[in-house]
């Protein structure tokens, strides 16, 4: 073998070695992990296995639901009153559907054991990224979550919020850990997700997908989740895994290392 395939079969191993660790460290006994949720029913579709891993490795785990999910357009389904909660007779139809959709989010963070949650009632389609930016910089400094999820950007307005409010704090608090999970990354007609680093890995969630299903079942009941999407063997919402894309991944030396790989030749 040549010396520079020693060399890059070295570098490679490096690399391999700083994905793993950083793999390793995101289930940590003693994290503090806030994942940020644009609309209800994101942290099911694009993290129930994780939030269920990270609990069960002792992490801290916080979800903060940005959104209502209340925007009505000809495009989006009409919820369903499923659980027949109380609505006040004169709510716009907005309101009711935030409502709806709000309620389902409590039912799913009670069947994945998640406690502490906030809905902060954004307007679906109208978050920005300095919103989001805000919360995560005091679930930091306030409150002491060294290690965020959220979605990357894909073409869809609140979830491109998230996804630069992730490269806001990343820009800001270098040290603590960002990872991002698309939403829909196996379904061939999304747009294709834009994460902050092309760093990925495919979990095998497959222990948790009792709890992942009635979860799903939750939001199916209240027609949030397209009935074209349903049951899960049709391979558009998975419960086998899930991808994470590692935003910070000691990120000058991954990126030294990338270079120098792809400019040797064989």
């Amino acid at each position: 073998m040549s010396q520079k395939k020693n060399i890059m079969l070295i570098l490679i191993l490096i690399l391999s070695a700083v994905i793993l660790t950083s793999i390793a460290s995101s289930t940590g006994d003693d994290a503090k992990v806030a994942i940020i949720v644009p609309h209800p029913d994101d942290e099911t579709i694009g993290m129930a296995g994780i939030i269920q891993m990270l609990m069960a490795h002792g992490s801290e785990v916080h979800c903060e639901l940005m959104t209502s999910g209340n925007a009505v357009t000809p495009k989006l389904l009409n919820v369903t009153n499923y659980y027949n909660i109380s609505i006040p007779e004169n709510a716009t139809v907005s309101e009711r559907k935030g409502l709806i959709r709000e309620d389902a989010f409590k039912r799913v963070m009670a069947i994945y054991g998640v406690t502490d949650y906030t809905i902060d009632g954004y307007n679906d389609g109208y978050l920005n990224a300095d919103t989001v930016f805000s919360v995560m910089q005091n679930l930091y400094l306030e409150d002491g979550y060294t290690e965020f999820y959220t979605v990357t950007g894909d073409g869809n307005v609140d979830h491109h919020a998230c996804y630069e409010a992730m490269i806001m704090m990343e820009n800001k608090y270098p040290n603590l850990k960002y990872r991002e999970v698309p939403i829909y990354w196996y379904h061939a007609d999304r747009a294709t997700p834009t994460p902050i680093l092309n760093v990925f890995h495919d979990i095998n969630v497959k222990r948790y997908s009792y709890k992942t299903e009635e979860a799903f079942q939750v939001y199916y009941n209240i027609n949030s989740i397209l009935p074209a999407f349903y049951p899960y063997s049709d391979g558009l919402y998975r419960t086998s895994h899930e991808r994470v894309y590692y935003a910070n991944l000691n990120s000058a030396l991954l990126e030294e290392l990338t270079c120098y790989i792809g400019s040797l030749k064989l």
